[in-house]
């Protein structure tokens, strides 16, 4: 059993680096552009002769703020590997940490490997990951080496599991919030059912998770701190709970483990009825009859993901969180963990764990040709490049977020793989891509400078990402003294002069314009501006 079940692990693992790192790149909705921003970080670190160019249009603030990882992680790898390699190295760091880190955990829990460590993989790789959430993504494979971490300090308080359980927090305050806020609820969790099930006498079981507490708010106090402190400069929670209980089928349907296309539904579908299905059946038959088990910590930890997502809104700390597409794969991440500890090795939950594993395998052959046309289209976008100077300043104008391959079909019907595609350009030569939202954000190391950014000044209506975009070229040139160098459009087609934003911009390119550049699928087309 042990060798059938490390050869099932080892390819679920060679099947996820394939995914990676077949296409030529391994396109997402917003990873260009944090590749882009971690070239601009490279650039500056190593005072490189375009320097000044780039303080032109952006400054770097140094803050200790969640979501800095993978920006200063890509920086780092751009010492020894040009920007799409790094960005794969990246991605596969994500993997080995999330399959180990998950790994490690249900070993813990469930004393020993079993058929149900091929859980693992039809998680790793949710909706926010194909958006290029690289951050979001990251925490969760934190999540498991925190909750993992706190479990060996609760058997074995020590100097070095402590240290081991604080290098871990941080690791996960500085990918991202949300997850931090999980997992400290979760340690707390199990700080109390270990209380519980391991203290003989009822009467010191608030003394003992009062020890247990006491000493996990020490490790976590500087995050939670800095926590307070990031709160409180993004303007406070402004959170508005409420209850929407449609998510609830979303779960079952397993909505976000879908990457980029609609053809991968009906494996989610089957892989979220299966382990609820096996959720409700260890409940009844295992879980009502046994008593406190140290590990109950995650059964709470369960149900307060589920409340956070049922009734949190999608948006607070005045901005767009998306709190279903990161709190789902999580919900259905502590899901498995359940079944786990509550479920012994039966027939059942093997039977069950082999169809999760081919579920994933079956999503796997679906987003490996998917991406593969993704690639194709991100080459078709940098062919480009050649014709652009260096120290130029790039508008980019895209019809098509999701992509259109080589015959004109939709390459990602579920996903806007394309949103930001263009922002590779800027990985090869010093260039201003000015539709770099992260620059924007304000959470994210590199920052645009207010005299110049394009998110005020040049973006209007429709707005510069919009479909079809709109910006006012002349009038960016007025208020901020910056030229506008090149316009590359993506799939362009005419139909889009209907819009009477973009017909007025489109009246704007072609008179101060010219093309010097079409792709031979016709896809790209690169305007220079007229001397």
């Amino acid at each position: 059993m042990q060798k059938t079940i490390n050869t099932l692990l080892l390819t679920g693992f060679a099947l996820c680096l394939l995914q990676i790192w077949l296409p030529a790149y391994y396109l997402t909705g917003d990873g260009p552009s944090h590749v882009y921003n971690a070239q601009i970080l490279h650039d500056l670190w190593n005072y490189s002769k375009s320097s000044a160019f780039y303080h032109h249009f952006y400054h770097v603030l140094y803050r200790p703020d969640p979501n800095w990882l993978s920006t200063f992680v890509i920086a780092l790898l751009l010492y020894i590997v040009k920007a799409a390699v790094a960005e794969k190295i990246l991605l596969t760091l994500y993997v080995s940490l999330f399959t180990r880190g998950f790994y490690l955990l249900l070993h813990k829990i469930t004393g020993g490997k079993s058929y149900w460590m091929l859980a693992i993989y039809l998680f790793v790789f949710p909706h926010e990951l194909s958006k290029g959430f690289y951050n979001s993504t990251f925490s969760i494979a934190f999540y498991f080496w925190v909750v993992w971490g706190w479990l060996r300090f609760l058997e074995k308080r020590s100097i070095i599991n402590g240290l081991l359980f604080f290098v871990f927090t941080a690791l996960i305050y500085f990918t991202h919030l949300l997850a931090f806020g999980l997992a400290a609820f979760s340690c707390a969790a199990l700080a109390l059912s270990y209380a519980v099930a391991e203290t003989k006498e009822k009467k010191s079981i608030p003394k003992v998770f009062a020890g247990y507490a006491a000493l996990l708010v020490l490790l976590l106090a500087p995050f939670l701190l800095l926590s307070a402190i990031f709160t409180q400069q993004e303007g406070g929670l402004q959170l508005s709970l409420g209850h929407h209980f449609y998510r609830l089928v979303e779960l079952a349907q397993f909505k976000y483990l879908v990457n980029v296309t609609t053809r991968e539904n009906m494996f989610a579908l089957i892989a979220g009825l299966t382990m609820l299905l096996l959720f409700c059946y260890a409940l009844i038959k295992y879980r009502l009859k046994a008593g406190v088990n140290k590990y109950d910590g995650l059964f709470l930890s369960l149900l307060f993901t589920i409340l956070v997502y049922v009734c949190f809104p999608e948006s607070f700390l005045g901005r767009l969180i998306l709190i279903t597409m990161r709190v789902q794969p999580l919900a259905g991440i502590l899901i498995a963990c359940c079944i786990a500890y509550i479920m012994p090795e039966t027939k059942t939950r093997k039977a069950g764990a082999v169809v999760l594993f081919v579920c994933f395998v079956c999503l796997t052959a679906v987003r490996i040709n998917c991406m593969a046309a993704a690639a194709r289209g991100a080459e078709d976008i940098m062919l480009a490049g050649d014709r652009i100077r260096i120290n130029s300043v790039v508008l980019p104008l895209n019809f098509s977020p999701s992509g259109t391959d080589e015959q004109g079909h939709t390459i990602a019907d579920w996903n806007y793989l394309f949103s930001h595609a263009t922002q590779y350009l800027g990985t090869t030569r010093p260039l201003i891509i000015l539709d770099n939202y992260e620059a924007n954000m304000g959470y994210f190391p590199v920052r645009w400078n207010d005299a110049v950014n394009p998110y005020n000044h040049l973006s209007k209506y429709e707005g510069i990402e919009g479909t079809p975009p709109y910006a006012t070229i002349a009038e960016y040139k007025l208020t901020t003294g910056v030229t506008i160098d090149y316009i590359l459009m993506w799939c362009y087609n005419p139909s889009f002069l209907r819009n009477e934003h973009f017909k007025t911009l489109y009246a704007e390119i072609n008179a101060g314009y010219h093309v010097v550049y079409t792709s031979p699928s016709a896809r790209t087309v690169l305007w220079e501006v007229n001397k």
